[in-house]
């Protein structure tokens, strides 16, 4: 985030998208002009024109901020700011992850200067400097957590709204130096061009930390817990057409899941819809649900609660090492401890 930008309206409760008027669980992104409903938000570097557009599809939650969903369009550096545009910054608490949905950026991060396609996930860290330059305007959807606002900021804001005649006192302003998000602008970062495949903080579907392969699916462990502060992971199930899940009756954990390619049906709640590409599908906490696989589909877990990575280890340890114990009893003792909602999966 660059300085000068408005943070994405965090405090404005008509920035929050609302779903398909007709299905409370899914939210389209090919149709921001119904999917974002209420105020879009806008940032404007250096005065200049408006470096994105944002809507809120999903609100954080908890104290980690957790399930927190944008989808934003980064306009095309204006040309004018091409050869020197890096939007430097970091956070001191604040983690995100996103998915490059369309265009091309290039990520500065670590000394290294890369470019990032449609099908790349970028994922940065608390305290680790980067920037961006939108070379084609692109499509950028991001889940965060811990991207807390600085209290001070609060205080700054009440002191305006109770005495409006200091609103522009550079006095006031000093005092909450770092704007309202976890955010904190830093020097030009020194880099040199670097394929994209050995910058640690690009992840790829082909590239994942782990693959388990079960019929119809294949697991794939994408950022691990250690890389989120210990607070979630991100895994995505690759899927072919007829593979089918079921949770449990009334799954404990809300879920936040990414459809970024192919074609689901869904049943939640006796409620049955299609989430195609570029839908979000939130299911409430005890909602029983399960999907059905019409096409090869990529779905991504947002929320990143349950402990897929530890789980699938596990299971892959006690199969080579330990055959006699891969028993229905063992699976379940492990679903209960890293929080698996999945009851059954199979093919149809």
């Amino acid at each position: 985030m660059a300085q000068n930008e408005t943070m994405y309206g965090l405090n404005d409760p008509a920035a929050a998208a609302k779903p398909n008027e007709k299905n409370e669980f899914l939210y389209d992104l090919k149709t921001p002009e119904t999917t974002w409903k209420g105020m879009v938000q806008h940032t404007f570097p250096n005065g200049g024109e408006p470096a994105s557009d944002v809507g809120r599809i999903t609100p954080p939650e908890g104290p980690h901020g957790l399930y927190w969903f944008l989808d934003s369009l980064m306009h095309k550096v204006p040309d004018r700011l091409m050869d020197t545009w890096q939007g430097p910054h970091y956070h001191v608490h604040g983690y995100e992850t996103f998915f490059v949905d369309s265009g091309k950026v290039y990520l500065y991060i670590n000394g290294q200067r890369v470019l990032c396609t449609k099908g790349d996930i970028i994922h940065l860290q608390a305290g680790q400097a980067h920037g961006f330059k939108y070379l084609e305007d692109t499509k950028w959807r991001g889940t965060y957590h811990d991207l807390e606002k600085y209290s001070e900021s609060d205080d700054v804001n009440r002191v305006k709204n109770y005495c409006p005649e200091l609103k522009d006192d550079p006095e006031l302003l000093a005092l909450a130096p770092r704007g309202e998000m976890d955010t904190v602008i830093r020097e030009p970062l020194l880099y040199k061009d670097a394929p994209v495949e050995e910058c640690l903080a690009v992840k790829h579907i082909d590239r994942p930390h782990a693959a388990y392969e079960f019929p119809g699916v294949s697991m794939r462990i994408l950022v691990e817990r250690w890389e989120n502060g210990g607070t979630k992971e991100l895994a995505c199930a690759v899927c072919e057409p007829g593979f089918t899940a079921e949770w449990v009756k009334y799954p404990p954990l809300r879920e936040l899941l990414y459809v970024r390619e192919g074609k689901v049906k869904f049943t939640v709640l006796g409620k049955e819809f299609i989430a195609d590409d570029e839908c979000v599908v939130d299911i409430p906490r005890f909602a029983p649900h399960s999907i059905e696989v019409l096409e090869h589909s990529e779905i991504y877990d947002l929320g990143g609660q349950t402990w897929w990575s530890m789980f699938l280890q596990c299971l892959e340890s006690v199969k080579v090492n330990a055959p006699a114990r891969y028993t229905e009893e063992t699976i379940e003792n492990f679903k209960k401890r890293f929080k698996v909602q999945i009851k059954s999966i199979g093919m149809k």
